[in-house]
Parts: structure tokens; sequence; C-alpha cells
């Protein structure tokens, strides 16, 4: 198999690239040409500008969950026992908990929360997110370090991402405010 990034050869089922050190098991059959193809696939999550999660507990209430999401404006990691258990995002509160709960005070997060979300770690390549998110319809991403949570990645994140390296692709210039 020729590596993508430095094309070399290496024998075919290699998981990295004898040469480069890339992870080659994320290319079976796909080829990235254009610089944005080869950046998306070598670059990983820590690359991201993500943010520290909030994390809160299973029994925090829903008037508190909302309560950070108004401020934040991103997901809450619900943490039990330093152990990732579920996610909340304001979306899950408009489909979930408007015109259905009437006491935000009472209702534990646990029970609309999305349990045991999708996570990857900060070594995993930018297109396993995009892929894991594509596929799964969410925007919120948990990136797990040593399998405590220790970022969130948004599609916002990786728009940013691809903003910042390719301007002139978005047209951003640098004579622009």
């Amino acid at each position: 198999m020729k590596c993508p990034f430095c094309g070399s050869e290496n024998i075919a089922g290699s998981d990295d690239c004898d040469d480069c050190g890339e992870d080659l098991t994320a290319f079976d059959g796909v080829r990235p040409s254009t610089r944005l193809e080869k950046s998306i696939a070598k670059d990983a999550l820590s690359t991201l500008p993500g943010s520290a999660p909030i994390c809160l507990g299973p029994d925090t209430k829903l008037r508190a969950v909302a309560d950070q999401l108004a401020l934040e404006n991103r997901s809450v990691l619900i943490v039990d026992a330093g152990k990732l258990v579920g996610i909340v995002t304001e979306r899950d509160l408009l489909f979930k908990v408007m015109g259905k709960v009437q006491d935000w005070e009472t209702i534990p997060v646990s029970q609309i929360m999305t349990r045991n979300p999708d996570t990857l770690e900060f070594g995993d390549k930018i297109a396993y997110a995009l892929h894991k998110m594509a596929l799964g319809g969410f925007r919120h991403i948990p990136i797990l370090h040593e399998g405590r949570p220790e970022r969130v990645v948004s599609v916002r994140d990786i728009l940013e991402y691809l903003a910042e390296m390719f301007p002139n692709a978005v047209g951003i210039h640098e004579s622009n405010p």
C-alpha cells in the first residue's frame, strides 16, 4: 500500500506507514488528494480549538443544566465517578423537555440525557470525528484522555479549523477585518 502522506510503499495491511508513521487504517481504498483532504485525514483532534467540557452529575436538575447551556451554548457532559455516562445539548432540551416537562427544578438530567455517547481520543483524526458526527447526526463529540472527558469538539470547532487552515478557500483574506 502506498502511503497517502509521504508516498512510501508499505506492506499491504500495514496499520502505520513504515517511513512517516502515519495511520493507514482509515484509508481502505480512500486516497486523499487535495490539501484539504490530507489535512482532515492526517491532523489529530488535538489540533482543533475545542473547549474544556462542562461536567455535571446525573442527579443535576434540568434547570441547572439549562442555565449552563444558556451561558456556554454548547453541550454538557454528564459524569459519574469520573466516568462519562451521558451528554445533553440544547437540542435535547428543545425536543425532549420543552412543552413536555413542567417542573424543571425536580427532574434529574439522567432522565433526558443521551446515554453512553460516542467518544474519541485526542490522537484520533479529524476525519473520524466528521464521520461519527455525520453518521450519528450530532454536532458535539466528547474527547477522552485516559478514559476521562477532557474536551468537547463541535462542528463549529471543525469549521474554525477549516477557515484558519484554508482562508483563501473560504474567502478570508488578511486585509479583511
